[in-house]
């Protein structure tokens, strides 16, 4: 198995329970550096085709209460150009065609 940092086929899920315990550890540059190698390893293409809506929320979950310098979502006037704004509006979008479909397919 490839060390954490040279994964390349996390799932959504596994890279959220990852992202989770490099949130946990003690505080330095060795989580700093832990941290920056996993966000460039997060992969966005999943987020617009996951169908399960837990995976979701708890990816939006991670957004909103992890520390902005880790895998927060910075205070407003820094969210611009920050990889978490285009990660949390694919997750809105998907959650809410999600929602469409389960809409038409009830009774």
């Amino acid at each position: 198995m490839a060390a954490p940092w040279n994964r390349t086929d996390w799932s959504l899920d596994e890279w959220i329970a990852y992202a989770w315990e490099i949130e946990r550890r003690r505080c330095g540059r060795p989580r700093d550096e832990a941290c920056t190698r996993h966000v460039q390893r997060f992969p966005g293409h999943l987020v617009s085709v996951e169908i399960d809506r837990a995976t979701l929320v708890a990816l939006k979950d991670l957004l909103v209460r992890s520390h902005p310098g880790l895998f927060g979502r910075p205070s407003r006037g820094g969210r611009a150009n920050h990889w978490t704004t285009s990660v949390f509006v694919d997750a809105n979008n998907q959650l809410a065609k999600l929602g469409r479909i389960r809409g038409r397919n009830t009774p």
